[in-house]
């Protein structure tokens, strides 16, 4: 695992900060319910690269920050942090939620950005009935309520949500605890906001498609799409033929299947290789 980052405030988000001394910048976008403690293992993974992570309005350390609505609302907050950081000739890299934000902040920083890394998300699954917005959202706040609970520890919390997706990659759980400890506070609590959890997942998979936003660039576009969905007895989130539209809308986009549920694509070898 990477050292511990350096934590502060930047913009109004709580921002995680690896390898500061590094040749390249990595920014990288969390997913829902998780925050910028997932991106240590890449971190890890690219000692020559300056990792800058902010906790996404309403999670972790911003928990509490008041932002604009949905995936827009977000890419305002990461573009006035970017901005106020100077970042220039940036890897954007995002995971699930994250990735279907990094178009967005890609679009906004320009000719700043150098690669855009989608893991897991960023383009349209296929069509289903489970994803229309009413159905998304009563999905989301189902989860929102279980993770809304006390827990006693970092592992409970893990082996109610994440524990599975793991359990085929037991060397991985420390990873996953370490993601959960982070996440609670010294109560016991999940630093998330719960409206906003469910209102980002039905901005998410049930608004506007985001891909579009990078059309325009010149900025080479590449995903990684895992085998797997939760955990690995479970269909990929997106399949072969959601690809296949996404390279139709954005021709230069690459792109690759993993094998990797939507959790261990995180620590996979090929997160770190794409986004080197």
């Amino acid at each position: 695992m990477a050292d511990e980052p350096t934590r502060r405030t930047i913009a109004g988000l709580t921002c995680a900060e690896w390898n500061p001394g590094g040749e390249t910048t990595v920014l990288a976008l969390h997913g829902l319910t998780s925050t910028s403690e997932v991106w240590s293992r890449l971190a890890a993974a690219l000692p020559g690269a300056r990792v800058v992570a902010p906790d996404l309005p309403g999670r972790g350390g911003s928990a509490h920050v008041i932002a604009g609505p949905g995936l827009a609302g977000h890419a305002a907050a990461v573009i006035a942090l970017a901005d106020d950081l100077g970042l220039r000739d940036v890897t954007v890299v995002g995971h699930s939620m994250g990735a279907f934000l990094a178009p967005l902040v890609a679009r906004s920083l320009g000719d700043r950005v150098r690669r855009i890394v989608l893991a897991d998300g960023g383009i349209s699954p296929d069509p289903s009935p489970l994803l229309r917005k009413p159905v998304v959202r009563t999905i989301f706040r189902v989860q929102a309520a279980v993770l809304g609970r006390r827990w006693r520890s970092a592992d409970a919390l893990v082996d109610a949500i994440e524990g599975k997706a793991v359990r085929g990659r037991p060397e991985l759980r420390p990873m996953v605890v370490e993601w959960a400890a982070y996440l609670l506070d010294e109560h016991g609590k999940a630093r998330l906001d719960r409206r906003r959890l469910v209102a980002d997942g039905a901005d998410t998979l049930a608004g506007e498609p985001t891909l579009g936003a990078v059309r325009d660039l010149s900025a080479p576009v590449h995903l990684l799409a895992a085998s797997h969905g939760a955990h690995d007895g479970s269909a990929a989130f997106l399949s072969d033929a959601a690809l296949s539209r996404a390279a139709a809308l954005v021709p230069r986009l690459t792109s690759e299947r993993v094998d990797a549920n939507h959790v261990t694509l995180l620590a996979n070898p090929k997160l770190a290789a794409a986004v080197r």
